[in-house]
């Protein structure tokens, strides 16, 4: 059985971390140290966050973590969803949240566990009941669920029934390297499927020509 939290109370930050204990690129301590742990213990040390409870949880994938931050004043949507970013949680995530918000899809933001949260050590039941339950035991991945049509599961298909693509579009599959200049681009300079560019202007005329008439227009405006 799945439990389902949703970011439906005002006092909560959902972070959640692919990796929770990779080394960060600067070299320093591992992620959960230096973006979360430190962070956090700064803001509460600056009076930005009054925290009254922390819970990390182990997700159904190994090394993947999800935390759950209980604040003691409520705080409005879009201040949760930055002070989630600000504490490390996951990038491509937090973009999705920020789109589901400004379009009004509730919930913006959620976690799934493996079941209703417990402290492993104590038993110590988590502060609420979960949003949601499913019978489900394995991740819900997307494109599964969108195979599985009508028999997908209802929980998905109520609160997360969408690809990804409907907020971004497809992702585009790895081209060569279009070198960008300074300046007005055109637009068809954006679109076109340049096979190659080795630093010197694209061979096809037309985007050739649309280059350098915006070079005249830049010119011009000096």
């Amino acid at each position: 059985m799945a439990a389902w939290y949703f970011d439906s109370q005002p006092d909560e930050l959902l972070l959640d971390f692919d990796e929770f204990d990779k080394p960060t690129r600067r070299g320093g301590g591992p992620w959960c140290e230096e973006f979360f742990r430190l962070r956090l213990q700064a803001a509460m040390e600056a009076g930005k966050l009054d925290v009254r409870d922390v819970w990390i949880v182990a997700s159904a994938t190994s090394r993947h973590k999800h935390v759950i931050v209980r604040l003691s004043t409520p705080m409005f949507q879009f201040e949760r969803l930055t002070w989630q970013i600000h504490l490390g949680s996951d990038l491509y995530r937090a973009r999705a949240d920020y789109m589901r918000a400004g379009r009004g899809i509730i919930p913006a933001s959620l976690l799934i566990e493996k079941t209703p949260i417990v402290d492993p050590v104590t038993g110590e039941p988590f502060w609420r009941r979960p949003d949601a339950e499913c019978s489900c035991v394995e991740k819900h991945v997307t494109e599964d669920q969108f195979k599985l049509g009508d028999k997908a599961c209802p929980v998905w298909r109520k609160y997360r029934g969408m690809s990804p693509w409907e907020l971004w579009g497809p992702s585009p599959k790895p081209q060569q390297r279009v070198k960008l200049k300074d300046g007005h681009i055109p637009l068809d300079y954006i679109r076109a499927q340049i096979p190659k560019i080795n630093g010197r202007q694209p061979q096809d005329p037309e985007i050739r020509k649309a280059w350098a008439m915006s070079r005249q227009m830049a010119s011009r405006r000096r």
